[in-house]
């Protein structure tokens, strides 16, 4: 098992359609959206239950990619949040979590926010550095 987070978060091209790919036959997979998806992206036709899409193969064809896997979406949540949000989003979440690891910002935003956090939610927090490996278990 892992947790892979790549962009475009609206399937749009990029990376996260090449996993998209990997994964979407697999019904042991899921994808979840933590964040709105335009009208019209891919992203948001799989949020409406769309089970199908065409992707270009290694020969530059277009072929049907059968989507099998669960999807859900994390709703309140949005990667242009502010602290503020990003704490109060992080308070609602039952149970609440022991560990936050924050980052995709700058270094010092990120350190700042996890010492909030850990100060006020009592949740150890952590914010690792770009390139490090995060292991979770």
């Amino acid at each position: 098992p892992c947790i892979i987070m790549a962009t475009s978060g609206m399937l749009q091209g990029g990376p996260s359609v090449q996993y998209l790919k990997g994964i979407a036959e697999d019904p042991n997979s899921t994808i979840i959206f933590c964040s709105y998806q335009v009208e019209g992206t891919l992203g948001r036709r799989i949020q409406k239950g769309y089970r199908e899409f065409q992707a270009m193969s290694s020969t530059g064809k277009s072929t049907p990619v059968k989507i099998k896997l669960e999807v859900h979406t994390v709703e309140g949540f949005s990667g242009h949040s502010n602290r503020s949000q990003i704490i109060s989003f992080i308070r609602k979440v039952k149970p609440r979590p022991e560990r936050v690891i924050t980052l995709h910002g700058e270094a010092s935003k990120c350190m700042g926010l996890a010492s909030v956090i850990h100060k006020r939610l009592k949740s150890e927090t952590r914010s690792p550095v770009n390139m490090e490996t995060v292991l979770l278990k």
